[in-house]
């Protein structure tokens, strides 16, 4: 009897053991990135977005230097929110900057400069995540159409290219130190830059057709620790950690995968030339850097090139490029 039931115990502490073990397996490097981190409890959790509505033009938002989105469809786009808490890093004033271009070919005509029905609205909004009904619109920026156009507001029409930039003050409960000690890449001989940029961007080609995930995590670490921080409030639960977490399995769960060369590219910067990626110049508003990826649509597996956008900055006392956002 004895015998039985300390036959039956360790039976049971093994089948614990075995258990143990298996969930330490089935932990992925994504999903330990993510664990073990307590959310955060602040009187006050600020989301800021920004919203754009625009016809007769494509565009490109960038906030503190960082591209947050682009429009390049032949469609018109309205109504689309994208949180930019992401960009940015603690209180203070923040930069937009407002990049427009013409239609170019379009299925009627080529359109290499404005017409007068270009037009766009631009606003930042504000939402506390604990506060219901606390939608508040912070600035606007807008160019509108010939016809309803004052005297004082922007004129693009006829011209190739717009840019403009504004500031708003957003009023956030945490700090990330992101760029804020980087060095200035800009002062930087260029043509050695390039060459370590290009060899960085070489380098993930290589860890994705790999599909080294573990190596690829310790690489976005500190990214994604401080956007679970700015954007989600270390909340695991959040919409946007769940659609981050799948995007980054889908990378290397994908059946199908195709090393793609970098586009023609130019380099550009943000964070006051503290930050650095490479736009292509073949494939507007896209990365120069894409890989062959498979996703499941509407039932089916579809392949495609997935351009990637990924930030590098040098940290303070560091002369190696690191992925930062």
């Amino acid at each position: 009897m004895q015998k039985t039931f300390l036959y039956s115990v360790y039976l049971f502490c093994m089948l614990l053991v075995i258990t143990a073990c298996g969930q330490t397996k089935q932990m992925r490097p994504i999903d330990k990135l993510y664990s073990n981190i307590q959310p955060l409890q602040y009187k006050s959790m600020p989301q800021y977005f920004i919203e754009a509505n625009q016809s007769g033009c494509f565009y490109e938002l960038y906030v503190n230097g960082k591209l947050v989105f682009k429009h390049f469809k032949q469609v018109g786009l309205m109504g689309h929110t994208t949180c930019i808490n992401d960009a940015i890093l603690k209180s203070g004033e923040q930069e937009v900057t407002v990049k427009l271009y013409p239609l170019g070919q379009t299925e009627v005509e080529r359109f290499d400069t404005f017409t007068k029905n270009a037009r766009i609205e631009v606003k930042i909004e504000k939402y506390d995540v604990q506060v219901e009904d606390s939608d508040e619109k912070v600035v606007t920026f807008k160019i509108p159409e010939a016809s309803t156009r004052s005297k004082n507001d922007i004129k693009i029409e006829g011209l190739p290219y717009y840019e403009h930039t504004f500031t708003f003050y957003a009023e956030v409960p945490y700090e990330v130190t992101g760029w804020s000690e980087s060095q200035d890449l800009t002062k930087m001989d260029q043509k050695q830059l390039e060459k370590e940029v290009v060899a960085f961007y070489n380098e993930l080609s290589n860890i994705i057709d790999q599909r080294d995930e573990d190596k690829w995590i310790k690489l976005i670490k500190n990214r994604e620790i401080e956007y679970f921080k700015s954007v989600a409030y270390n909340n695991i639960k959040a919409s946007s950690i769940k659609g981050r977490i799948e995007e980054l399995k889908e990378i290397f769960d994908s059946k199908f995968k195709k090393k793609e060369p970098l586009d023609p590219y130019e380099m550009i910067f943000g964070g006051n030339g503290k930050i650095v990626s490479l736009k292509s110049t073949r494939s507007r508003g896209n990365s120069a850097f894409s890989f062959g990826i498979e996703s499941k649509e509407d039932g089916e597996f579809i392949k495609y090139r997935y351009y990637y956008y990924v930030y590098l900055h040098k940290p303070k006392g560091s002369n190696k490029l690191e992925i930062i956002r």
